[in-house]
């Protein structure tokens, strides 16, 4: 009596119930789950980080040639970045700012308010923009 007994407690600790194994596995399938939703998040974010940092660069890059340009020549226009940047484009939008927008008596014909968007994608769904003030050099006359 006392061999059966003892083989009845040894064969009950040497293995895993069926109970114990559903439940590890359901462990491990809502971890992976929540491991798979993170990762997909992560992917989201790099890939708008990676928009951010070239929108910037091209923004940059657009409104130095905007500053080079001749103060009279500045106006309103759009474009995009060619073949090394394929679905961004640009638009610049110039605003003549005078003393009613400025406060600064005399600054009529003097400054000029830049703003520049820079887009991704045929619906525009990024989209990163920028403004700055450009002035006149001084000394230089208009006929």
């Amino acid at each position: 009596m006392r061999e059966r007994r003892s083989e009845k407690l040894s064969r009950s600790k040497s293995g895993f119930t069926l109970l114990e194994v559903m439940v590890a596995v359901s462990i491990i399938a809502i971890s992976f789950v929540a491991l798979i939703g993170s990762q997909s998040q992560s992917i989201s974010i790099a890939g708008q980080t990676r928009f951010r940092v070239t929108s910037a660069l091209l923004a940059q890059q657009q409104l130095t040639e905007v500053e080079m340009t001749d103060f009279e020549q500045i106006s309103s226009s759009s474009g995009d970045f060619g073949e090394d940047f394929p679905g961004y484009a640009w638009q610049t939008e110039v605003v003549d700012l005078g003393e009613d927008d400025t406060g600064i008596e005399g600054a009529e014909g003097m400054l000029k308010m830049i703003n520049l968007s820079v887009t991704l994608g045929e619906n525009e769904s990024l989209s990163y923009s920028v403004s700055t003030v450009v002035m006149k050099k001084p000394g230089i006359d208009t006929p």
